[in-house]
């Protein structure tokens, strides 16, 4: 039935309903064939903004989770997918199948996650006052629920993002520290007042607060943000030695994710010939990302820029022999061609 109805909604070209059904159908039924499902979705995803098409299809065509084993629970998924998408005709279908959500599972275990993305929903299509009473809905109904921090934080991040409302958001976030000292939140609460700090020229206290984020959040993506605010902190306030020390030991803490770590030594790097006019520490940077990631997409254009910069300091042999590991390791690479003309003017 519901395959018919999605069916029926992408003839009429209602494209808003028939994704929301069969966001629905792929999570009810996870037996259904995503080959019969896939075709209704190239033509459901026009629902959505068009920046968004592309995460509709992937949330859609992801791996169910194992823990989606009751009807309420397969459903709250696909409510939990559809809390990340945005459309103008999209909006009003999405939050009625939120509302008759809770009324057809007045009981569910989860309801008070479910309202928080109700609140998401609210947020990614604009409606900031909208969401910011969701929020505190979701608090307000479950006062035991272990996500009020995440609740109230959340309200300080439409402030301090969407309404550009400083004061309102730093009150919040100091009132969630005030209420959770522990709670995981607090990590993410002292990064976005630096962020706010920082916006305000205020780096002194920006860089305190980057500092608590980072010995709060450990190696959670979230602490990557915090490190990389603290070096635009210093670099801001042109202490270029403190930015490019910190981005080296951002590297060390994130050495397990390459996109990171890569990320880190490549601005360090940047920083140190831009800024530093420091050539001993751009060579330095580049070598510590291509000796630990020599597979790495990057790694062409970091031996090229290493035969350079050691062309530079007029150690031609180094630089000959990067060009030559280039050239071998990469033949096919578009910049071997360059490393191919740079090695033949200094055999000459």
């Amino acid at each position: 039935a519901l395959l018919l109805q999605a069916r029926l909604y992408v003839r009429a070209e209602d494209y808003d309903r028939a994704l929301i059904t069969l966001f629905k159908l792929r999570h009810l039924y996870p037996e259904a064939d995503l080959a019969v499902l896939n075709p209704l979705m190239a033509d459901a995803v026009l629902a959505v903004n068009s920046k968004q098409r592309d995460q509709a299809t992937a949330l859609f065509t992801a791996p169910l989770s194992a823990d989606e084993k009751t009807p309420a629970q397969r459903q709250a998924q696909a409510l939990f997918a559809l809390s990340k998408l945005s459309g103008r005709n999209f909006y009003e279908p999405a939050a009625e199948a939120f509302e008759e959500f809770f009324v057809a599972y007045p009981d569910y275990e989860s309801s008070d996650l479910v309202e928080l993305w109700y609140g998401d929903l609210h947020r990614v299509n604009g409606n900031y006052l909208a969401a910011i009473s969701q929020y505190k809905k979701a608090g307000e109904l479950y006062p035991k629920t272990p996500y009020r921090a995440a609740s109230l934080r959340l309200i300080g991040d439409i402030y301090a993002d969407n309404l550009k409302d400083t004061a309102n958001a730093m009150g919040t976030y100091t009132q969630v520290l005030r209420e959770f000292p522990g709670s995981s939140e607090t990590g993410i609460v002292y990064k976005h007042m630096a962020i706010l700090d920082e916006n305000n020229k205020q780096y002194d206290s920006a860089l305190i607060n980057y500092d608590k984020a980072i010995e709060l959040l450990g190696s959670a993506p979230a602490a990557y943000e915090a490190y990389q605010g603290k070096a635009d902190v210093y670099t801001k306030t042109k202490n270029y030695d403190a930015a490019y020390n910190t981005l080296h030991q951002m590297s060390n803490v994130f050495s397990a994710s390459e996109s990171y770590f890569m990320d880190a030594l490549l601005k360090a790097a940047e920083l140190a010939r831009k800024k530093m006019r420091d050539q001993n520490k751009y060579i330095q940077s580049l070598e510590k990302a291509l000796l630990s990631h020599p597979q790495s997409p990057k790694a062409p254009q970091l031996m090229y820029d290493l035969g350079r910069a050691y062309e530079q300091q007029n150690r031609d042999a180094q630089a000959a022999e990067m060009y030559r590991k280039l050239i071998i390791s990469h033949p096919t690479d578009k910049i071997a061609s360059s490393a191919q003309s740079r090695l033949s003017r200094l055999e000459k």
